[in-house]
């Protein structure tokens, strides 16, 4: 990616100033360079930048490592997308007002981001974060996905996020006002990616055999396919509701470890999808984006059973009133009537996932409007590793009897 000709000594400047409350930060050089390879992300563009400032004319030189987040302003799909769901001025707002609210309620120990330095709407938009690589976390390869104790630390640090998001929707419900639609949102453009989405897999489950029946079935059901997939995320009256992450896919996850490779800390990163609405949402997302097959076949139900358990234990420490809470019995009815958003997860985000490294036509506009064999839309729903998520993940969806 072209390094944007507004990333100026001066911005820069400006967001150390801020960030550390001294105005005599000085910035002398700046490096900059893509945060991550072509095709590995989709809706921003991301460049890692080392800036070297000093305190004052007379201060130490020092440097620093940040994450800056741009919006896409060549005029295509990607700026379409971000304009259309509001991207930046959702983050802006996490960190801005929501995760300064959370961290209120969850005290000064539990950390769920990285933080963030400076953002700004106009004339461009532009979050500058803290660099988690520079504090030893990393991405994990998304090809692989999460194993059960990944996936453990994964559901403790998402109940944190939703209890205290909980906590502070009594408080202040108007907090949660830009939360109202997330990733797949209700509009033309979300709309024709959804719906390029089913057509490849129904065309893909054409190839597999045994799994011709799925593609019939979702075939038969046409429009109707993207209807219950976006009635799924909807609030209920009466119902429990969260605050989402909503794009819970393997590359918005870093991870630390200990000096002897045990698993010690995660960070949730990309706030813009994010949506208030039921925990089935995070949780079908997750399960059908992120984790390795051998959990898809033998660990659901233990991923659910540990998120309620500490969705449940965060709440009793907060003093939130447990009557309020449904069930394990009503939880579980609720993540089951939700298993279409699961399936348009899967018939959507995984193929990004499970798609081969280094193909620098990743892109939601290829997924649309290239039906060629060559193209990546064939590509992503027709390699083996795409296939064999979605031979556990199929009729695990059709269990539910959502495509009946």
């Amino acid at each position: 990616m072209k390094v944007p000709v507004w990333f100026t000594q001066d911005l820069f400047q400006n967001a150390l100033r801020s960030f550390f409350q001294n105005p005599d930060i000085q910035v002398n050089n700046l490096s900059t360079q893509d945060a991550i390879p072509a095709g590995e992300n989709y809706t921003s563009d991301l460049f890692r930048t080392k800036i070297g400032y000093r305190c004052g004319k007379s201060g130490s030189n020092d440097t620093m490592s940040v994450i800056v987040k741009c919006g896409n302003e060549d005029g295509g799909v990607k700026e379409d997308l971000a304009k259309t769901l509001n991207l930046f001025e959702k983050e802006a707002e996490m960190f801005g007002k929501t995760f300064p609210a959370m961290y209120e309620i969850l005290g000064e120990f539990y950390t769920l981001s990285s933080k963030c330095l400076y953002t700004s709407l106009t004339p461009h938009s532009i979050i500058v974060l803290e660099d988690l690589t520079t504090l030893g976390f990393n991405v994990l390869p998304r090809h692989i996905g999460f194993d059960l104790e990944h996936c453990f630390l994964v559901v403790e640090k998402m109940a944190q996020m939703h209890a205290a998001s909980v906590i502070m929707y009594e408080n202040d419900p108007s907090k949660v006002k830009l939360y109202a639609e997330g990733l797949y949102g209700n509009n033309p453009l979300t709309h024709d990616w959804v719906a390029a989405g089913y057509k490849g897999l129904i065309d893909a489950c054409s190839r597999w055999p045994g799994f011709e029946k799925y593609g019939y079935k979702l075939q038969a059901l046409g429009e109707e396919a993207l209807e219950r997939g976006f009635y799924a995320q909807k609030r209920r009256l009466g119902g429990f509701n969260v605050l989402n992450h909503g794009d819970l896919w393997v590359n918005n996850m870093m991870f630390s470890y200990f000096p002897d490779g045990k698993l010690k800390d995660m960070r949730f990163i990309d706030f813009q999808m994010n949506i208030f609405t039921s925990p089935a949402i995070d949780l079908h997302y997750f399960i059908a984006t992120s984790t390795k097959i051998e959990v898809k076949m033998d660990h659901i139900e233990i991923i659910l059973d540990h998120y309620y358990a500490q969705l449940i234990a965060n709440l009793a420490k907060m003093q939130y009133s447990l009557e309020r809470v449904p069930t394990r019995e009503q939880f579980k009815k609720d993540y089951n009537s939700r298993a279409f958003y699961g399936l348009m997860g899967a018939a959507t985000v995984l193929a990004f996932v499970k798609a081969a490294e280094g193909r620098t036509d990743a892109s939601f506009e290829n997924i649309i409007k290239d039906e060629s064999k060559e193209g990546f839309r064939y590509h992503a729903y027709n390699n083996d590793r795409y296939r064999k998520h979605m031979e556990h993940l199929l009729p695990y969806y059709d269990s539910f009897g959502i495509l009946d």
